[in-house]
């Protein structure tokens, strides 16, 4: 039996074999934590959510060769999330994978949460900032299939310090806008006091 290893190579540390079992993952999706998905769409007030679907599109278009544009298809996620949650369903089902995904559903709320968030001081606002809630049936089950595609997939459940950044001072602004949404007139109130104030 012929030994392939390197005799005079350096060990490597735990970390480096992470970050090798991190490269040679090939996901077929992208995919985090159902915290992280969460906390990151409310801190960044839905941006996130944006860059959920370009990350994926991205993997889909290196997956299938379709010819198509990841940012312009997750700008306008209404029109193609459908498309987005079909290919992830799909590849569960052609891979054996168990899967109960509830695409059509799960499009249709989407669409309404965005509609929403369009409508002028809507007392409903508020319901605009749940969009990821949507995202988090497609996103756990692109990791079932990330981590049936390669069980030594490593998810990415990580916070930087970025993101950190991101949830602390977007988390703020979101519990503004919320308290703004649920009691404009006392938010109203506040404010014009704060101001007297400075």
């Amino acid at each position: 039996m012929t030994n392939n290893t390197n005799p005079y190579e350096a060990p490597k540390s735990s970390v480096e074999v992470q970050n090798d079992r991190v490269s040679q993952s090939d996901a077929p999706f992208f995919t985090t934590s159902t915290l992280k998905l969460c906390l990151m769409s409310m801190g960044t007030l839905g941006i996130y959510d944006l860059y959920w679907f370009y990350k994926n599109w991205v993997l889909i278009k290196e997956r299938t060769g379709q010819y198509l544009i990841p940012f312009w298809r997750a700008f306008f996620s209404p029109i193609w999330i459908y498309s987005c949650f079909k290919h992830i369903k799909d590849y569960a089902t052609t891979n054996n994978i168990q899967n109960s995904l509830p695409v059509v559903p799960l499009t249709i709320a989407y669409i309404i949460i965005q509609i929403i968030a369009q409508a002028p001081e809507s007392p409903l606002d508020i319901i605009a900032f749940l969009g990821f809630l949507v995202l988090i049936p497609a996103n756990t089950l692109a990791l079932r299939i990330n981590k049936e595609n390669n069980p030594d997939f490593i998810n990415n459940e990580d916070f930087s310090v970025l993101n950190w950044v991101a949830v602390i001072f977007g988390g703020i602004l979101f519990i503004v806008l919320l308290f703004a949404t649920i009691n404009p007139l006392l938010f109203e109130s506040v404010m014009d006091q704060l101001l007297e104030t400075t």
